[in-house]
């Protein structure tokens, strides 16, 4: 049976046969550097001990430091983190930021634990990678069914046996540790910016575009609520409960309290949205949500992957010979990274260099990327996902030539 990382590094094998120099690189990439799995032990608040698997995967370092968020979930596995390392390989790369990829993962229900087990869950994952986690090699932030409460807590565990640099070691801390207001939001919010910017080069105008999303999180509102300021209705959104719908556009305030509130009011079974009549469908919920069972079932023109993997690399023929245009994630979701690099680059000048306009930078390497995949597609049939991957391959190989990585 083909892993999952296998199957995301088979992806690249187009971009080779477009770039054949690209040969070597593909190679180097085929595995991670380094993949770290460790026993977690949580005293749960009845006294009994509970233990749980985790992991910490530096996929790959050529570019600086490895960086990557940690999510707590039941169904994770080390296949899971090392797939996702490998993309945020790839998107540190297409983003030109000085990281390469991680990933970091505990295998347990999140929603099982108390305020005070869950905070010493995080902790005890700084404790546990306190020997992976620092400014200069590691970077964790957050993840699925993580938040910047978390990454106080894994701090916490990680200045146990850290120095005063622990603090550069995590992003998407609270404000009043040194995160930033940017980072809450910024994935959701970073896919309109590259949306709006490569409207014109999908064949979409945003004013008016009609809108599907599956996913009522974090992400999905922040994406659905900026589309909507931008003019697009939003017509369907989705958990895993069920869909809602409302043809002239859902109010996506009151969907955000009616989700909290558990008071939505679905009309269809969660599956439904991919069927959607919309533009644009938006996958900001789990992975592998596409796949060539359900690829022939959808009805939109556009897939913008938010979610990592959101796409199963088997129903890329189905959605190609579809004219289906994919907007891959490692570009859709890239504002998230984005937002956390700038909070490392803070940390790293200091209080006395501070880095200033922080929304603008942070905006301007969207753009900028996106303007760059944007000149890159011409070369590739109009396939952005291989528009992305040919231009962060060929960054990556750029940096390992210099460093005499492929000299016989």
């Amino acid at each position: 049976m083909t892993s999952l990382l296998d199957q995301s590094v088979s992806r690249l094998d187009l971009a080779v046969e477009a770039d054949p120099d690209l040969k070597p690189i593909r190679r180097l990439l085929s595995l991670p550097h380094e993949l770290v799995e460790r026993e977690l032990t949580l005293k749960r608040d009845s006294g009994k001990l509970q233990y749980a698997r985790a992991w910490r995967c530096r996929y790959n370092a050529l570019k600086g430091p490895t960086k990557g968020g940690v999510r707590f979930a039941p169904n994770t596995s080390s296949e899971e983190v090392k797939r996702l390392g490998f993309l945020m390989t790839l998107k540190c790369a297409l983003l030109d930021l000085p990281f390469g990829g991680a990933k970091g993962a505990v295998k347990i229900e999140p929603g099982s634990l108390s305020t005070k087990e869950r905070y010493q869950l995080a902790e005890a994952y700084g404790e546990l990678f306190s020997d992976m986690l620092r400014p200069d090699q590691d970077v964790a932030a957050p993840d699925v069914a993580t938040s910047s409460e978390d990454m106080e807590a894994m701090l916490a565990g990680l200045e146990h046996y850290a120095n005063g640099d622990a603090r550069g070691a995590i992003t998407g801390k609270p404000e009043d540790m040194g995160g930033l207001a940017l980072r809450k939001g910024a994935t959701g919010r970073g896919a309109v910016v590259v949306l709006d910017r490569l409207a014109d080069d999908y064949g979409i105008e945003l004013d008016g575009c009609r809108i599907a999303v599956q996913g009522i999180g974090k992400a999905g509102l922040q994406f659905a609520e900026s589309a909507a300021k931008a003019g697009a209705c939003i017509v369907a959104m989705a958990d895993s409960t069920g869909t809602i719908r409302d043809e002239d556009g859902l109010d996506i305030d009151e969907v955000g309290e009616a989700k909290a509130d558990g008071t939505l009011d679905y009309t269809d079974e969660s599956d439904a949205i991919l069927s959607t009549d919309a533009d644009i469908l938006c996958l900001a919920a789990i992975s592998d949500t596409v796949s060539a069972g359900n690829a022939p079932d959808l009805n939109c023109r556009i897939i913008l992957e938010i979610a990592n993997a959101a796409v199963n690399p088997d129903a890329d023929d189905i959605l190609r010979n579809r004219d289906i245009q994919v907007g891959p994630d490692i570009l859709f979701n890239a504002g998230g990274v984005t937002a956390s690099y700038l909070e490392w680059l803070s940390f790293r000048k200091g209080a006395k260099n501070p880095v200033n306009d922080i929304h603008a930078l942070w905006r301007d390497r969207l753009v900028t990327t996106a303007d760059a995949i944007a000149a890159t597609v011409e070369e590739c049939e109009q396939d952005w996902r291989l528009a992305a991957l040919l231009y962060a391959l060929r960054d990556l190989n750029a940096i390992a030539e210099a460093q005499g990585l492929f000299e016989a």
